[in-house]
Parts: C-alpha cells; structure tokens; sequence
C-alpha cells in the first residue's frame, strides 16, 4: 500500500509527503489537497531572486 506521495505543486517543486497516518482511503485526496495549497518553498521570493 503507497504511504509515500509525490506532490507537485502548480509553481513546479515537488515535495514528498508521508501519509501513513492517513486512513488508506484518504490518502490520494489529501495529496491532492496537498498539491493545492501554497507551496511549502516561498515562491514569490525565489523568482524575485531570478529575475533580479
């Protein structure tokens, strides 16, 4: 049973997630929900640094 999950988030990092203490059922959702969310990475500051 997959308990670790790969998120990519829409600014494109990825970040691993352990999810085991989600019931089984849960699981995919929440990664999804996960991928949603802001990204863990201040992503405004890092492509003021690149533009710069």
């Amino acid at each position: 049973m997959k308990k670790l999950w790969t998120i990519d988030h829409a600014c494109g990092h990825t970040n691993e997630a352990d999810l085991s203490d989600r019931p089984a059922d849960r699981r995919a959702g929440y990664a999804r929900w996960l991928a949603d969310r802001d990204c863990s990475v201040n992503c405004t500051i890092l492509a003021s640094l690149v533009t710069a």
